[in-house]
C-alpha cells in the first residue's frame, strides 16, 4: 500500500477546511433566518395587538402571546370577568384570544346594528378549526354559516307548529308521571331537585327527540345517561389543540391534518381489528349519532313512522346533495340526513343542561319571593279549567304574568352567552367604529341584562316581573336573542316555561302532587335546633321552598321546548 506523500496531505486539508467552513456557513444562515424570522413573528404579533389602539378603543391590555386567554382560562367564571371588564372600560372595548381582536359589548345601539340592521354583514357564528372538523358535512342550525343557514332555519322552521308539539304529549306525559312516582319514593327525605331535573329532561328528551324509552329515571347508571351528559359537558374550547390553536392560528392546518388522520386511523382500525380497538371509545357525541344513525336507518327500512322531533325532520329530508344559493329559486327546500342526526343531537344538547337550569332557578325564585308566588298562583286558579287533569296549551296565552315571571327569571339568571357571538363576514362600519372582517362580537349580557339605564327605575338585581310591561330597546333583553339568527321557537320556550308553574292546591282531581312539607319540616328544625337565633327571613325561605317545588313541577308536558333556546 502506498504511503501518503506530502502532496496528498496538501491536497486533503484544504478540502477538510472547505468543508468544514461550509457547514459553520450553513449553520449560521440558518441560524440567522430563525432569530429573523423570530424577530419578524413577535413583531407581527405586538403589532396586531395595537389593533384596537389605532381605532381608540379602549381594552385591558393584553398578555403576550397569549392575549386575554389566560385571564378568561383562570376565571372561575368567564363571564364575570367579562362584567368586570365592563366595568372598567365602558359598553365598547377590545380583547384578545391569542392575537384575535374580539369587541366585547354590552351597547345596545350598537348591538342591533350587528343583529338587525346590519345582519348580511354578521350572520355567522365564529368556529374553533375542531368544531368544523367534527361538524363535517353534517351541520347542524348552531354552526351552520350563511346560506346553509338559511336553508336549514327555513326548512326547519315548519317542524316547530304548535299542533304538531301537542302530538308529542303523551310522550312527555309517561315521562313526567315516572317523575312523580321518584319522588313518591323519597318520602319525606331531603333531595336534590336539580338532580331529578336533569334525569327527567333528559328522559323527555330522549323519549320525544329520538323515540327511545331510555329509562333514564329509574336506572341512573343508564348508557344512554351517561353518554348524553358526558356529550353536554365537553366543552371544545377548552381542549389543549383548540387553545394551541387560538394562540398558534398558523398551527392550524398541521393541526387540523393530524386530527383527521387520527379520525381515519381509529374508523379503519375499528373495521379491521374490532378486538383491538374494543377499549377505544368513541367521542360521546359520535356514539349517540352513530346510535341515532340506526335508528334512522331502521325506520327508513321499514317504513314505520313514530311521533317524534326525529320522525319530523325525517319528514323534511332526503339523501339527495343540498344546495345553498342566494338565489331561493336555486336553494334546495330539504334537509340531508347527516343534517339531521347533526341536528337532533343539538336540540339534545342544547335541552338538557339549559332545561334543568331553567327550572332550577325558577324553583329558586318561587322560594326566596312569596309575594311572586301568591301572585302567580292567582292567576293560575283564574285560568285553570274545571275539572281538568292536565292544562290546555291555549289557556297559557291568558296569563301574562306567568309571561312576565319567565321572562325576569331569563333576565336574571341569562343562559349561555356563547350563542350570541357573531363573525364579521365583511368589513363595516357600526355606529362610527370600524368593523373589519374576521373579528368577533361578543355581548356582555349580564352587563346589559342588569343595566339601570335600560331596566329601571327599580332595582335591577331585584326580581321584579312587572319590569317587562314597559316596552325596552330591542336588544335590552338577549335570553334567546334578537333578529333573525335568533330562537328558532321563543315562543315555545315562553309556554313551556308557564306550564312548568301551572299549580292547582284546590282541585281534588289534579294528576300532579308533590307533598314536600315533611322535608322541610325536617330541614327547618334542623336549623332551629343549631342555629336558635338564625335569621327569621330565613325560615321564612324554607317555609316557602315546599310551595315553591309544588309550584314549579306542575305539568311538565312540553318540557323538551326550552332546549332550542341556544339557536
Amino acid at each position: 500500500m502506498r504511503k501518503p506523500n506530502i502532496c496528498d496531505l496538501e491536497t486533503f486539508l484544504p478540502e477538510q477546511s472547505l468543508s468544514r467552513h461550509n457547514n459553520m456557513l450553513m449553520t449560521s444562515i440558518l441560524f440567522g433566518t430563525f432569530i429573523i424570522l423570530f424577530i419578524s413573528y413577535v413583531r407581527t404579533l405586538k403589532s396586531r395587538y395595537n389593533y384596537f389602539v389605532q381605532w381608540n378603543i379602549p381594552g385591558p391590555p393584553p398578555q403576550f402571546f397569549f392575549g386575554h386567554l389566560r385571564k378568561l382560562w383562570s376565571a372561575p367564571l368567564s363571564f364575570e370577568q367579562i362584567r368586570d371588564w365592563t366595568h372598567l372600560y365602558g359598553s365598547i372595548y377590545g380583547i384578545f384570544e391569542g392575537t384575535h381582536p374580539v369587541y366585547i359589548v354590552s351597547d345596545v345601539d350598537f348591538l342591533q346594528e350587528v343583529y338587525i340592521k346590519q345582519f348580511s354583514s354578521f350572520h355567522s357564528r365564529p368556529l374553533n378549526f375542531l368544531a368544523r372538523i367534527l361538524q363535517g358535512k353534517g351541520s347542524h342550525l348552531f354552526f351552520a354559516q350563511g346560506n346553509q343557514w338559511r336553508r336549514q332555519r327555513h326548512v326547519i322552521n315548519p317542524t316547530f307548529t304548535t299542533a304538531k308539539l301537542k302530538i308529542m304529549a303523551p310522550l312527555m306525559n309517561k315521562c313526567i308521571q315516572l317523575l312523580m312516582v321518584k319522588l313518591d319514593e323519597m318520602n319525606g327525605q331531603e333531595f336534590n331537585i336539580f338532580i331529578l331535573y336533569k334525569r327527567l329532561t333528559m328522559d323527555v328528551l330522549w323519549n320525544c327527540v329520538f323515540g327511545i324509552d331510555a329509562d333514564m329515571q329509574n336506572d341512573i347508571d343508564n348508557i344512554y345517561m351517561k353518554k348524553s351528559a358526558l356529550s353536554v359537558s365537553v366543552q371544545l374550547d377548552k381542549f389543549l389543540v383548540v387553545k394551541l390553536s387560538n394562540v398558534m392560528p398558523f398551527l392550524i392546518p398541521l393541526l387540523t391534518l393530524l386530527i383527521k388522520a387520527r379520525m381515519f386511523l381509529v374508523d379503519k382500525l375499528r373495521a379491521m381489528i374490532p378486538w383491538l380497538m374494543r377499549n377505544v371509545e368513541d367521542l360521546p357525541s359520535v356514539w349517540i349519532i352513530k346510535r341515532v344513525g340506526n335508528v334512522v336507518r331502521n325506520r327508513l327500512k321499514s317504513g314505520k313512522k313514530q311521533m317524534d322531533l326525529l320522525q319530523l325532520m325525517l319528514d323534511v329530508a332526503k339523501n339527495d346533495e343540498v344546495t345553498d344559493n342566494e338565489n331561493e329559486e336555486l336553494t334546495t327546500k330539504h334537509l340531508h340526513y347527516s343534517e339531521v342526526l347533526s341536528n337532533v343531537v343539538l336540540f339534545m344538547v342544547a335541552g338538557y343542561e339549559s332545561t334543568a337550569t331553567a327550572l332550577a332557578f325558577s324553583t329558586y325564585v318561587l322560594a326566596t319571593e312569596p309575594e311572586v308566588q301568591k301572585k302567580l298562583q292567582q292567576e293560575i286558579d283564574e285560568n285553570w279549567q274545571e275539572n281538568a287533569k292536565e292544562p290546555d296549551y291555549d289557556v297559557l296565552t291568558n296569563m301574562a304574568y306567568m309571561d312576565l315571571f319567565i321572562r325576569e327569571v331569563l333576565r336574571l339568571y341569562a343562559l349561555s352567552g356563547r350563542a350570541r357571538t357573531r363573525r364579521c363576514n365583511e368589513t363595516t362600519n357600526v355606529c362610527g367604529h370600524q368593523v373589519e372582517k374576521g373579528v368577533t362580537i361578543m355581548p356582555d349580557i349580564y352587563s346589559i341584562h342588569r343595566n339601570i339605564d335600560l331596566w329601571g327605575p327599580e332595582d335591577v338585581n331585584l326580581f321584579v316581573p312587572e319590569r317587562h310591561i314597559t316596552k325596552r330597546h330591542p336588544a335590552a333583553y338577549l335570553a334567546f336573542g334578537v333578529g333573525s339568527r335568533n330562537c328558532v321557537a321563543p315562543k315555545y320556550v315562553h309556554k313551556k316555561l308557564q306550564e312548568y308553574q301551572l299549580n292547582d292546591e284546590d282541585n281534588p282531581d289534579r294528576w300532579f302532587r308533590l307533598d314536600a312539607q315533611v322535608a322541610m319540616e325536617k330541614l327547618r328544625q334542623k336549623v332551629l335546633s343549631k342555629y336558635v337565633n338564625c335569621d327569621p327571613d330565613y325560615l321564612v325561605i324554607l317555609d316557602n321552598v315546599s310551595a315553591a317545588i309544588n309550584s314549579i313541577l306542575k305539568s311538565l308536558n312540553l318540557c323538551y321546548i326550552i332546549m332550542l333556546h341556544m339557536e
